[in-house]
């Protein structure tokens, strides 16, 4: 189950990221299943609020998403399994969330 859900985060993020035009539905399943998670998981250490933010990656705005951080883009347009992102929350690469991960 772990791996369908990720998969469809990061297809999100990847869509959101990078769309010139949101779709309704999908600006919905964005704000309904994937920024709860980014806030509660990634937020504290990739926002703006964050009082230090590590890896100079921003998770908290579409420019931000785009940009990506230290280590390049978080996402890659049209291929999720090359996306950083994806690869740090599947523990590849980096470890994120560094605690746990995501189920």
């Amino acid at each position: 189950m772990r791996l369908p859900l990720l998969l469809c985060f990061v297809l999100t993020c990847c869509h959101y990221s990078l769309s010139a035009q949101d779709n309704a539905a999908q600006l919905e399943f964005f704000e309904k299943r994937i920024r709860p998670v980014l806030i509660t998981k990634c937020y504290e250490c990739h926002s703006s609020i964050s009082s230090q933010i590590k890896g100079d990656l921003l998770l908290d705005s579409r420019d931000a998403i785009r940009k990506g951080g230290a280590s390049g883009p978080a996402v890659v347009p049209g291929k999720p399994d090359e996306s950083l992102l994806y690869s740090a929350l599947m523990h590849e690469s980096f470890e994120m969330p560094p605690d746990t991960r995501l189920s």
